[in-house]
């Protein structure tokens, strides 16, 4: 039936337009996702090193995996089981992504590591603690917030520590939960992991070391080393 039967005809050459554009929207979304590598095409692999949750910080020698199209990355959503084998991988990078994830995701997360992993294997964890804005907050440490005036890229800097706290917390909606040191070992116990250390910027194995260079990431982040 043509749409001007039913719409006036103004009405009717949008919605075309609008038609035309989703058609085209979906194309191009296909030829996307066929062109994106699989990670299907890993399989039975071993020894692998997984960057996952990457964005577009990919690097040569690690299967770098993320849910936005990037360049080289595998596409996945990390809150579905990762298909690769139990023990496929001996390394774990994975840099501010939990806290884009609910509880109950990030702990189905956890878990899925700790399948990947081979015995011995390792994660590393990094991402913002809660525990260091809490602490610099009660002890008043004015010098902690003052680099994160614009955390997030935001527009107009924060006034006041609290306006910071806030952003780190929530992000617009894009951070789903807060972790300290203490909390994140636990669940890692939980979930089977026999040993968890905290760590530094760059304190990790050479041929493990990709941690993000931007001058903020040391500054308000937990770094964690857990082993299988």
């Amino acid at each position: 039936m043509p749409l001007e039967t039913i719409f006036p005809h103004s009405y009717a050459e949008e919605l075309r337009a609008v038609k035309k554009k989703g058609r085209f929207a979906l194309h191009k979304m296909k030829l996307d996702l066929l062109s994106r590598p699989k990670l299907s095409n890993l399989a039975g692999r071993k020894g692998l090193k997984l960057n996952i949750g990457c964005g577009p910080l990919s690097f040569k020698g690690w299967v770098n995996i993320d849910f936005e199209s990037f360049p080289g990355v595998y596409h996945h959503d990390a809150r579905d089981p990762i298909p690769l084998a139990d023990g496929s991988a001996r390394h774990i990078h994975c840099e501010h992504f939990l806290e884009h994830l609910t509880q109950e995701d990030a702990v189905r997360f956890l878990r899925e590591c700790h399948r990947l992993l081979e015995p011995g294997g390792s994660l590393r964890l990094i991402l913002p603690d809660a525990g260091k804005y809490l602490r610099a907050y009660a002890n008043e440490e004015r010098a902690f917030f003052e680099p994160l005036s614009h955390l997030g890229n935001a527009a107009r800097p924060f006034r006041t520590p609290m306006e910071i706290i806030n952003q780190m917390f929530r992000m617009g909606g894009d951070h789903l939960f807060a972790w300290d040191f203490q909390t994140l070992a636990l669940y890692l116990r939980e979930v089977g992991f026999s040993h968890i250390e905290p760590s530094a910027h760059h304190d990790v194995a050479e041929e493990f070391d990709i941690d993000g260079e931007d001058a903020w990431r040391p500054h308000e982040s937990l770094y964690l080393d857990a082993w299988k």
